[in-house]
């Protein structure tokens, strides 16, 4: 009995120290050594009823801190562009936001799966754009402020122009649609993009116009690739790289993925289009001598090549306790 209550404050004082030491390590991840933050939204809603002139011109760029290396202005991109005489009702919402934050620990912390965190730095980048709107061309005499053009009214005769484009930096692609020389547009649109998703969702109705839809996917160019130092009496390794840099531009001007149509009329049009781009890097721990595994069977080419054989010595898959010894006595 007291060898058993001996082991029951053994097992306590040590779940005592353990929940001791996870409070500490909370405390310290509540607590980091450094901690940079910064952070731009914009929210813009509005709505608009009337019978006139309108133009309109709305744009957002969001970097992402962690972004494509060397491309000028990453992360994400957004355009509306409206114009034209008659009667309009809309509603409209553009939000953005991008936003980085770096923590760093100099004695360390630990996660809720207790592995040891030594910084964090993450980014975030979006756009978000969303219209419903119906608009009706009409032309319009004005007259617009006094002396001369209170006796010479201004005439609006200008058919209907309404673009959106979306893109996506880091992941080379852009949506894009565009309305003109309309008699009549009713748009239900949404679109979004961030860091791996660009969406333009859209379904309208068209009245004696054109209308236009774009998808572009780019192949990656090099970033922040620089020539080497060279001597003036290396022309010839210079006319290479100028090469080099040749080809590559042609593989840009090569989408991947290229949408271009044209509708001119009357049209009920709905589409949805979206380009998901992701990708990560992970390194992985040769792991090529596993008991209970493949053993020498998963070791790399180059390295089984090295030691030619592995029976009795790298083969380690489960080991059998044999029935009897394998050399006598």
């Amino acid at each position: 009995m007291l060898a058993l209550f001996a082991l029951i404050g053994m097992a306590a004082a040590d779940n005592g120290e353990k929940e001791e030491q996870l409070q500490e390590n909370d405390a310290a991840y509540d607590n980091p050594t450094t901690l940079e933050e910064k952070n731009l939204k914009f929210n813009f809603e509005q709505n608009v009823i009337g019978t006139g002139f309108f133009s309109a011109y709305k744009y957002a760029q969001m970097p992402e801190a962690l972004g494509t290396e060397g491309r000028l202005f990453n992360g994400v991109e957004a355009k509306n562009k409206a114009h034209g005489s008659g009667k309009i009702d809309t509603d409209s919402n553009i939000y953005a936001e991008s936003s980085y934050a770096n923590k760093t620990w100099i004695n360390g912390a630990y996660d809720e799966d207790g592995e040891e965190i030594e910084d964090e730095e993450e980014a975030t980048s979006s756009i978000q754009m969303k219209e419903d709107s119906k608009m009706t061309y009409s032309p319009l005499v004005m007259g617009i402020g006094s002396g001369y053009y209170s006796l010479h009214p201004v005439a609006f005769n200008s058919l209907l122009k309404e673009e959106d484009w979306i893109k996506n930096r880091d992941g080379l692609n852009s949506l894009h649609h565009m309305v003109d020389y309309a008699h009549g547009l009713n748009k239900l649109l949404d679109a979004q993009s961030d860091a791996t998703n660009n969406t333009m969702n859209i379904e309208e109705d068209l009245v004696d116009g054109r209308a236009h839809f774009g998808v572009l996917q780019l192949q990656g160019i090099p970033v922040d690739e620089e020539p080497e130092e060279e001597s003036a009496d290396d022309s010839e390794e210079e006319s290479e790289e100028v090469q080099v840099l040749g080809y590559a531009m042609k593989n840009w001007k090569k989408p991947l993925i290229e949408l271009d149509e044209d509708y001119i009329g009357n049209f009920h049009i709905k589409k949805n289009m979206n380009i998901y781009t992701y990708s990560e890097e992970e390194e992985k721990e040769d792991s090529w001598l596993p008991c209970c595994s493949g053993g020498f069977s998963d070791m790399n080419y180059a390295d089984a090549n090295a030691f030619k054989s592995a029976r009795g010595v790298f083969d380690c898959t489960c080991f059998k306790v044999p029935a009897k010894a394998q050399f006598q006595r």
